[in-house]
Parts: C-alpha cells; structure tokens; sequence
C-alpha cells in the first residue's frame, strides 16, 4: 500500500512536462498542482486516524483507497487546471486518512515488540515507490499517453483495495488463517487502555509527520512564490 500510495502522489512530477503543455498551464499553475495535495493531506492525518479508530482500519482503509485511487483515475481524465487541481485536492484527503489508518491495523497485527520493524518495512516500500515512479510513469507515458498512465495506475490501486477488503480483518482472530496461531490477541484490553497505547507508540511518529509536512509544504509553496 504504502508503495501505491507514494507513486500515486509523485507521478505527477513526472508527467508534468508532458501535461502543461496540452492544458497550457504556466510554472504557477503547475506549482499550484503540485502543492494542492498537501493541505488536505494534512488536515485528513488528524481525522483520518480519529475514524480509523472509531469505524476500525478495514472500512476506513478500503473508503480511503478507494478516493485516492479514484483521485488518480480522474487525473487523467481533467480538461484544465482547476480539474486537474481538483483530483489533486481529492487525492490528498484519501491518501491523507490512509497512513495512520494503516498503522493503527498494522499495530492490531503485530506484537510491540516487532512494530518498529513492521514500520520500518513500510516506510522502504514508501521510498521504492519514490524511486520506482519516474521510470515507471514514463514507461507507461510511452505506451499510453501521460493520461493512460494515471489511468493504469489508478486501475491498480482499485485492485490491490479489493484484495485488502477481501483479505483483512481488523481483529486476527477473525482471520482463518490466523486462528490457530497461539499468540494472545495484540488489542489492548480496554478502550481506556488502547487511548493510552495510541498516544504512547504513535504521539512522537504523529509530530515528526506534522513538522515533515511543514517542511514539504514549504517545499511546494516555494516554486509558487518564485514564479
């Protein structure tokens, strides 16, 4: 997941040689393409983690995929800037609601002792989705046009939310595949103490986010104050 994500946010970088000069965009309008997915994106980290916690990671997830990957299926489908920046806005309130959504049912599946392990593998499949999207998206530029290519990825996304609704379970023990295991169940034993555990192994990772959006959000605002 954290590998769709990433190239699903990133390939607009790409693609943008390509696409502002079919929807005549200037360097402004272009840096307002980039920048326009990062302020839902974090406003959704905050309420998107809230649901995740009220509803519980499949339903939240699989609601939230399914907007971002829609956001990037549209992205190939705008006619102009303010469509373009649209799909880009949608895209960051998905992707906004995933990550912590996604820790808090990576939390549900493993022991604590062996999260900062699990964290640490879906954070490198973050960065191979970084670097794997340029060649990528100009391969797929190449075979269908800068819209195909969202498009395709797009489509992949749907697919892996099908296979993530169709496999997972909040709770393993709802899991046949895990039912014979003989490990204790990793929730917390009370609402109470799973507010306490959410603020415990998740309060510094959740600042360290805040201060990394402020950077990138400084970052993409930068280019728009350039030009």
């Amino acid at each position: 997941m954290y590998l769709l994500t990433y190239i699903d946010r990133v390939n607009v970088s790409t693609a943008s040689n390509i696409f502002e000069k079919e929807l005549h965009l200037d360097k402004t309008q272009v840096g307002f393409v980039f920048s326009a997915f990062a302020y839902p994106y974090l406003l959704f980290q905050i309420i998107g983690g809230y649901l995740g916690d009220r509803f519980g990671p499949r339903k939240v997830l699989t609601i939230c995929s399914l907007i971002w990957a829609g956001a990037t299926i549209l992205t190939g489908l705008v006619n102009g800037f303010m469509a373009m920046v649209l799909a880009r806005i949608l895209l960051g309130f998905g992707e906004g609601a995933t990550f912590p959504t996604a820790t808090s049912a990576m939390s549900s599946w493993t022991r604590p002792v062996d999260r900062g392990f699990a964290q640490g593998i879906t954070h490198a499949f973050a960065r191979i989705g970084n670097s794997l999207t340029p060649p990528l998206v100009v391969g797929l530029m190449v075979l269908t046009g800068w819209r195909g290519s969202f498009i395709v990825l797009g489509i992949a996304s749907c697919v892996w939310v099908i296979v993530w609704f169709v496999l997972f379970r909040d709770n393993p023990r709802l899991n046949t595949r895990e039912s014979h295991r003989k490990s204790s169940p990793c929730y917390p034993a009370t609402p109470t103490k799973q507010r306490a555990a959410v603020i415990r192994y998740h309060g510094a990772p959740c600042l360290c986010g805040c201060c990394r959006l402020h950077l990138f959000i400084s970052a993409m605002a930068g280019p728009c104050g350039y030009f």
